[in-house]
């Protein structure tokens, strides 16, 4: 996840109250704040684009230091303990005096541990297991967007996702099924254009039949002749 304070703090009470519900879970408040923080880990492509947004202020970060500063910050990434973790951070500050608030912030506890392997609280099976950046699931949101649109009504926005999931669905099955997905751009067999639904931005794709040789779009046939 990214560094919200809203999504964190949203996760660990959705996780406390979910607990809390269970008539047989007997841990505490803070024991179960405790358990959600073990289960965050942060993106590290977010902290190494605050890094490289700081190196460019040349008030902070002098332009001869830059290549330096960017070393030494990513290289609390991968120290070897928790000591040597603020030793880097106060040197840190202490060779660029205007980042101390920046670099404090990250040395917080509730930031430090879901990104700072020295400052880990998950376990480490765990945190090798989940990726190191939310790259791709952003990418995926925005595809989502892409396909779906914006700002819908909410069973519009519910169709809009049923009729993508139904698009991967289908790229699925014509996978496990051995079958060739028909490229409507490059083939000169059949010419089709993707278009958006201009009010409700819904997607309509392409879903191969059978027998190979229709496709249905937007409930009209095309003849692949």
């Amino acid at each position: 996840m990214d560094f919200s304070e809203a999504e964190r703090a949203g996760f660990t009470s959705a996780f406390i109250e979910f607990w809390t519900l269970r008539p047989d879970d007997a841990r505490s408040f803070e024991e179960l704040s405790t358990a959600a923080s073990c289960l965050l880990r942060g993106c590290q492509e977010h902290f190494r684009a605050a890094v490289t947004h700081v190196s460019r202020i040349n008030g902070a970060v002098p332009p001869e230091m830059k290549e330096a500063f960017i070393k030494r910050a990513l290289g609390l990434l991968h120290c070897s303990s928790s000591d040597d973790f603020n030793l880097r951070a106060n040197l840190i500050i202490r060779d660029f005096p205007p980042l101390r608030s920046w670099m404090e912030w990250w040395m917080c506890p509730a930031h430090a541990s879901m990104l700072f392997e020295s400052e880990r609280e998950m376990d480490i099976e765990i945190w090798e297991s989940i990726p190191k950046t939310t790259n791709a699931e952003e990418a995926m949101h925005w595809k989502l967007y892409s396909g779906c649109g914006r700002d819908h009504e909410f069973m519009e926005g519910m169709f809009s996702l049923y009729k993508v999931a139904e698009y991967y669905q289908r790229m699925l099955e014509g996978h496990l099924r051995e079958l060739s997905v028909f490229n409507f751009n490059s083939s000169p067999k059949c010419k089709c254009i993707l278009t958006y639904r201009r009010r409700s931005d819904t997607l309509w794709c392409p879903r191969v039949l059978e027998n190979k040789g229709s496709y249905s779009w937007s409930h009209k046939t095309i003849q692949s002749t």
